[in-house]
């Protein structure tokens, strides 16, 4: 790995923790927004029933898609940081590795289709459906990965923007022409991130001093890296995804469908921690700073328990007008896991400064950890509370999490446990600093008449 790291690093291309978090952040917050927009319209077009069947179908895949990654979007990152000359050459192999991987996991998929579907022949075919589809989506992770270690930001915002901008108009344009079905919605959700991709064709080109780079010092510390950070990365995506594929057969398709209505909600926080983890991995990769580790972790959760706050405590007036009345029992879980989404944000933060630090493994070991209580703690509680025991789960895996990741990075970054949960005064002058700023270039670029160079 030393002859990736020690290589000399192009200067950034989208550059700074500032620029990486607010591009980050606010191509964040589009998932949510587009879930809000999309979710009323699958409830009510598939019922609870259909909507359930959707995310039986989708989930598998999703699960595989993690484990074809073999961590190598994350060992992208962190190795195109060090060195920006080998991007084409460790993309290629990457993309390589995630298609055969990928298709091994099409097969296995096959193999188990009657456990995973309790024999609905239906159901099956959507499984083997998204798990196909999925392929092409690894490739564009692969891409997204290179990108963040370029530093271009701009370029994974966009493609977040394209992304959820398709699919709320490919989605709600079939349910006004009402040929939604839960096939149309899993082809619409698979196959929009593949067309966004393109953002990343640049990357393709060569970069300036590429031609020197030896090719046999690439291969193995991309896998390397990827291969320690691999397991945390599936025990992560297990701790999200798994309660989906055990509900119903824990409880019901309906408990499965009131979950993943209150999930979808309570993404926002959580979604904006991982986006400031994923900045955080790219920018500290290339140079590290710990205190500014905390400080962004410290700002990060102040503002998600913010969000969580409001939109959980209005959760009973919203609720049920926008996704319908078959989804008022959806309120009580919507809001424990704004508890457990908070619990949660410091977490992946922390595990980004082990990740960029060169020790992704320790973080893999906190996943690990984490997942294993998660599946324990979900069959005690899931057959007796149905979707409630879900919600308890995920309150008390998110709270662990942030604890063992918190103490990692505490001991390994040499910074106090405390620095990087207690928000302190000074975060709260900076946000309300920044927020300002934010506001008032906002307005500049709307004023009439203002020139593209007028606003710094």
């Amino acid at each position: 790995m030393s002859d990736v790291t020690e290589a000399p690093a192009a200067p950034p291309e989208g550059g700074g923790l500032r620029r990486a978090v607010v591009l980050m952040s606010a191509s964040s917050f589009l998932v949510p927004v587009a879930g809000v927009l999309t979710q009323p319209v699958l409830a009510r077009a598939l019922g609870a029933v259909g909507r359930g069947e959707m995310t039986a179908a989708i989930v598998p895949a999703v699960l595989a898609g993690s484990v074809a990654t073999l961590g190598l979007p994350d060992a992208l990152t962190f190795l195109v940081a060090k060195n920006p000359r080998i991007t084409r050459h460790a993309l290629a192999w990457s993309m390589a590795l995630s298609a055969v991987l990928g298709v091994i996991c099409l097969v296995a998929t096959w193999a188990v289709l009657p456990l995973l579907t309790g024999g609905d022949a239906a159901l099956g075919r959507l499984m083997l459906l998204s798990m196909a589809l999925t392929i092409p989506v690894l490739f564009v992770g692969a891409a997204r990965g290179a990108a963040m270690g370029r530093q271009m930001w701009g370029a994974v915002a966009v493609e977040s923007l394209i992304s959820t901008s398709l699919r709320v108009i490919a989605l709600v344009g079939l349910w006004v022409t009402g040929d939604l079905t839960p096939l149309i919605a899993v082809v619409v959700i698979f196959v929009v991130p593949t067309v966004a991709g393109v953002v990343y064709a640049p990357l393709l080109r060569r970069h300036p001093g590429s031609a020197a780079e030896p090719r046999g010092k690439v291969f193995a510390p991309l896998v390397t890296y990827g291969s320690r950070t691999w397991f945390g990365s599936v025990a992560s995506m297990l701790v999200a995804k798994t309660d989906q594929v055990l509900m119903t057969p824990l409880s019901s398709v309906r408990d499965l469908g009131l979950y993943s209505v209150a999930t979808a909600v309570t993404d926002v926080p959580i979604l904006f921690g991982l986006a400031v983890a994923g900045a955080l991995h790219g920018v500290n990769s290339r140079s590290s700073n710990p205190p500014q580790l905390a400080q962004a972790t410290r700002i990060t959760l102040l503002l998600g328990l913010l969000v969580s706050i409001a939109l959980g405590a209005t959760a009973p007036w919203w609720i049920v007008p926008l996704f319908g009345e078959g989804f008022e029992d959806a309120v009580v879980p919507t809001m424990l896991l704004f508890i457990a989404a908070v619990l949660y944000i410091p977490g992946p933060i922390a595990g980004a400064g082990l990740a960029s630090s060169g020790r992704p493994g320790l973080r893999s070991i906190v996943f690990g950890c984490t997942f294993i209580v998660n599946v324990v703690v979900f069959v005690l509680l899931v057959p007796q509370f149905g979707v409630l025991g879900a919600c308890w789960t995920a309150i008390v895996s998110g709270a662990l999490q942030t604890c063992l990741m918190v103490g990692a990075a505490s001991r390994v970054l040499e910074v106090p446990a405390r620095s990087f949960v207690v928000p302190r005064r000074a975060d709260v002058i900076l946000i309300w600093r920044e927020g300002r700023q934010l506001v008032a270039k906002a307005l500049a670029r709307m004023r009439p008449g203002r020139t593209g160079s007028s606003v710094d």
